[in-house]
């Protein structure tokens, strides 16, 4: 168990550091941080890269539609789903993205109701990002739940919406600091 264990620790080592020293590839995404409220609702920090060289990190905001869910016992679960998924420009350094993050929460503390919008990018559905756009963000108070941002962006023909509540932000924020602490280049 040991060697198993010692084995693990050095691949993981030489991953890393193989990790820090590549450059970051265009038209990549390359998460940082992810979190999940629920089946339906994901998050994720991630950096991306255009062609030109533009460099920034976004906050991926989804929302996935289960389309036909198939269950047997004698085979693996299987699924069809669509996602709906705004890409949120957090900033083009980690300082900057923080700072979003810290905003993200203090928007929180706004009455229900309280709108902003926010820069963003659609996804292409092959991991690459789409037009600039603007996601429009409502905090909002359900019922029998607390407070949580609802954004709001078009997708394709239709606006779609996704939610982001406290803890799934804290979580994104205390991932991507540990991430940032690990890969201070990366």
């Amino acid at each position: 168990m040991r060697k198993v264990i010692i084995t693990f620790a050095l691949a993981f080592i030489a991953v890393s550091i193989f990790a820090q020293n590549k450059e970051v590839p265009a038209g990549l995404r390359m998460e940082v941080a992810e979190a999940e409220i629920n089946d339906e609702y994901k998050s994720s920090i991630f950096t991306y890269k255009d062609e030109d060289g533009t460099f920034g990190y976004y906050l991926g905001v989804s929302h996935v539609y289960e389309l036909l869910k198939m269950v047997r016992d004698d085979i693996t679960d299987m699924s069809v789903a669509h996602v709906d998924e705004t890409l949120i420009w957090m900033g083009a350094t980690p300082e900057e993205a923080f700072a979003f993050t810290d905003t993200l929460l203090a928007l929180l503390e706004k009455d229900p109701g309280t709108t902003v919008e926010f820069p963003c990018r659609l996804a292409t559905g092959a991991e690459r990002l789409g037009a600039n756009g603007t996601a429009t963000c409502i905090v909002v108070k359900r019922f029998l739940q607390r407070k949580r941002l609802c954004f709001h962006f078009t997708s394709g023909n239709r606006t779609a919406e996704a939610d982001l509540n406290k803890s799934s932000i804290k979580s994104l924020r205390l991932s991507f600091k540990v991430n940032h602490k690990l890969r201070p280049n990366g």
